[in-house]
């Protein structure tokens, strides 16, 4: 028997070093010689020791395709054949906690985008400004890409997670949604660390499958597997070497007991509460409100549509009684 991490099966290798943790042979980690090549139906083979010399040996733990000669009757027929395991170790429960806690409704996490295991990311291109619907919302195990507008929502941090809660990660909404070319950014925690730490990523205003977010520095991330967000359906080895091995990826959003404190003023009055009366208003775009009365409040415009509509719109306060601004 051997046991070893779900990563050190699941990637590709040909006669590849992979780590065993532990076995009937040692219980202290080691490395062996394994294949899981693209083409090769009967991969992987998972063997106690280096491939060549275990087959053999009647050491060949795992094979495909029903392929037999020795890599089987030297084993299967001797051992009373061949079982897989899998679990979910301590270890791995601490590292998935963050997204474990998305996935059970704690910690005020809303689920926003999902693309499923394939090998294309997602098919949204508004750079995860949270414009784009597409799709039918149905859980963080859906088959299909779906995702609700979430630009309106109230959130400053991100979680992008794999399907299966191997790798995450939490950063800033402002982090995020700036423009830069592998940039440092900053991660507040991850699958990796529970202390901030910084990687660069890409979001750059002309490339549609942006942003790319990664578990670490860009260049290393995408052989690694540990991409966890792009775009446009964007495919290749950014795709394939996590989507398909780890359930997809979702996108998570939430206000943080931080956010909230800092922005409790401005909530109180989307809340109705502390007197507050909204009387003018401009969506997201490129350009200001129309008026020009220099904010006596004579200006009347557009339909007042409360505090989330697209268009710009004024009623008249001029005329009101109020001694403040917010």
């Amino acid at each position: 028997w051997l046991v070893t991490k779900k990563d050190t099966v699941l990637q590709w290798y040909s006669n590849g070093h992979r780590t065993i943790e532990s076995s009937s042979s040692s219980n202290e980690p080691y490395e062996a010689r394994w294949y899981r090549r693209t083409n090769n139906k009967e991969d992987p083979w998972i063997t106690l020791h280096d491939h060549s010399p275990s087959v053999p040996a009647g050491e060949v733990l795992y094979g495909e395709n029903k392929f037999g000669n020795i890599h089987a009757s030297n084993v299967l027929p001797i051992h009373n054949g061949a079982n897989v395991w899998i679990r979910l170790s301590e270890e791995g429960r601490k590292v998935q906690e963050g997204c474990l806690a998305a996935r059970e409704g704690r910690d005020g996490w809303k689920l926003v985008r999902r693309v499923g295991p394939g090998h294309m990311w997602h098919p949204a291109t508004d750079q995860l400004i949270g414009s784009d619907v597409y799709g039918s919302p149905e859980g963080p195990n859906s088959s299909a890409a779906w995702s609700i507008p979430f630009n309106t929502m109230d959130y400053d941090e991100f979680m992008f997670t794999t399907g299966d809660c191997q790798k995450w990660l939490v950063t800033k909404k402002d982090t995020v949604l700036q423009w830069y070319s592998n940039g440092h950014r900053t991660i507040e925690s991850s699958s990796s660390s529970n202390e901030p730490y910084e990687a660069r990523w890409y979001r750059r205003t002309n490339n549609k499958e942006d942003p790319w977010i990664t578990l670490h520095d860009h260049s290393p991330s995408v052989p690694a597997g540990e991409v966890l967000y792009g775009e446009n359906k964007f495919g290749n080895i950014h795709a394939s070497n996590v989507l398909p091995i780890h359930n997809g990826a979702n996108v998570w959003i939430r206000l943080s007991e931080e956010g909230r404190k800092v922005q409790e003023g401005c909530l109180a009055a989307r809340e109705g509460r502390d007197g507050w009366k909204l009387v003018r208003r401009v969506g997201p775009g490129h350009m200001w409100h129309p008026a020009t009365d220099q904010l006596i409040g004579s200006d009347v415009y557009g339909s007042p549509e409360g505090p989330n509509s697209s268009a710009a719109w004024s009623i008249p306060f001029n005329t009101m009684d109020y001694d403040e601004f917010m």
